[in-house]
């Protein structure tokens, strides 16, 4: 089997096939998005991620395989809202907003219950307005997402975005309001973080993706998939200055987002190039900073901001996650920048400097914290774009990769939008679904 990836639903599928499968990862170490960086002693997660449990099955896997170093850490994050500061997720949390806001809140939100059924939306914007009501909507829901997908919600698909919408019950709400702790109904309860001792060479989020790649028969990096023929089963890849070619018998499992996977086959119809181009995405500049000084007290592991003068859409703060991320006299903050892949970027530079000034504004940073240095990480792709002209177009998409014998699969890969639960578990169950009598793909020099 040959698996073109290695992040997280790509080392998954190999780990579970086992000898056989070999995996090609164009970047010199292996976890795509989920991964690492070290800068002077200050470690930032690419795009931070918790992993958020729901099935016993993945969770039982991970566990094992990460062994004392996965740590429970259930997420407490904050939104920071012109009305108030109310803890994560919004609609479980509106003892925080002013009695007012409060109060029209819950008087919506219950006359949202009586009304149209969210299911049939006709777009984004109507599908929170109907779940939540008008007054959370303005709020948090419209402002924050509007923000965090760079276009308006009316042009965006009803679905495609719901896996981390909770609808509550009227009677959760009211708790909520009253100052009932709600975290426990959330989707993401139950959140796990790496938490190696001090002194390991890696740290992070990439703890996991280095424990997959462990189990990988046969890992390549710098190995760049230039070209997909699927009529001959074979694939080219760069790698050092020369190409590689490898053939599969077995299947050949695709988690390079799909409209690149496409762009590498030699022969495609015009019409499904045509439906590549509807496929929309944005990215995230995350800009790490790196801060010397006494630690914050009480923001939780991040902070959401719906103010559109505000650059980030959120605030992470990674000593929160694993204190060993940071110097002792430090700490570590990052930042996420969403934009449209279709804009041209602004340069790093730039991005970080005006970060910083909104950090600033946020009074998150105590007394005494001096910025020490700055690095932006680009995510690109970072999030999937559904709109209700492009769905029926990815799908078709699929299939014309599925029926040549190339699997989509992943959050890329497959093109939605997921969790890192989704990503492993879907790789586990396609790894051990095709796990052979297997012949090894061959790599011929060429």
């Amino acid at each position: 089997m040959l698996v073109l990836g290695a992040g997280l639903t790509g080392l998954s599928a190999a780990a579970a096939y086992g000898p056989g499968a070999v995996v090609l990862e164009q970047e010199d170490r292996p976890g795509g998005l989920v991964r690492t960086e070290c800068f002077d002693g200050w470690w930032f997660d690419r795009v931070i991620h918790l992993l958020h449990m729901s099935d016993p099955g993945t969770e039982a896997y991970l566990r094992a395989l990460l062994g004392d170093t996965f740590a429970p850490c259930p997420p407490q994050a904050w939104i920071d809202t012109a009305a108030g500061t109310v803890r994560y997720p919004f609609q479980l949390h509106l003892s925080g907003l002013e009695p007012a806001v409060r109060k029209r809140c819950l008087a919506d939100f219950a006359r949202a219950g009586l009304g149209p059924d969210p299911a049939g939306a006709a777009d984004y914007a109507e599908l929170l307005e109907r779940a939540f009501g008008r007054g959370m909507c303005e709020q948090f829901f419209l402002p924050y997402n509007t923000k965090m997908w760079r276009r308006p919600l009316t042009e965006l698909a009803p679905s495609g975005f719901q896996w981390n919408l909770t609808r509550p019950t009227l009677a959760e709400v009211e708790r909520g309001a009253s100052g009932e702790d709600g975290s426990a109904l959330a989707y993401n309860g139950n959140g796990w973080y790496p938490r190696p001792p001090a002194g390991a060479e890696v740290r992070g989020m990439e703890v996991l993706t280095t424990a997959l790649a462990d189990r990988v028969a046969d890992l390549r990096t710098a190995h760049r998939v230039v070209h997909i023929d699927p009529a001959k089963r074979t694939v080219l890849a760069e790698h050092q200055g020369r190409t590689v070619c490898f053939r599969y018998h077995r299947g050949c499992l695709s988690t390079i987002p799909l409209p690149r996977a496409v762009e590498l086959c030699p022969t495609v119809p015009r019409s499904v190039r045509d439906d590549v181009r509807l496929l929309l995405w944005n990215r995230v500049r995350s800009v790490a900073l790196s801060i010397r000084g006494p630690r914050p007290r009480g923001t939780g592991h991040w902070r959401y901001y719906p103010d559109a003068e505000l650059p980030f859409t959120r605030l992470v703060f990674m000593t929160e996650f694993d204190p060993l991320t940071a110097p002792p006299d430090g700490w570590g903050l990052l930042a996420e920048v969403p934009e449209r892949a279709e804009e041209r970027p602004g340069t790093d530079a730039a991005v970080a400097e005006a970060v910083w000034r909104g950090v600033g504004r946020t009074g998150v940073l105590p007394a005494g914290s001096q910025l020490t240095a700055s690095h932006v990480m680009t995510a690109d792709p970072a999030y999937v774009v559904f709109t209700p002209q492009n769905r029926a177009a990815m799908e078709r998409v699929r299939a014309y990769l599925s029926a040549l014998g190339v699997t989509p699969l992943g959050r890329y890969g497959y093109w939605e939008y997921s969790s890192m639960e989704r990503a492993v578990a879907d790789g586990l169950s396609w790894g051990r679904s095709h796990r052979p009598e297997c012949v090894r793909p061959s790599a011929l020099s060429g």
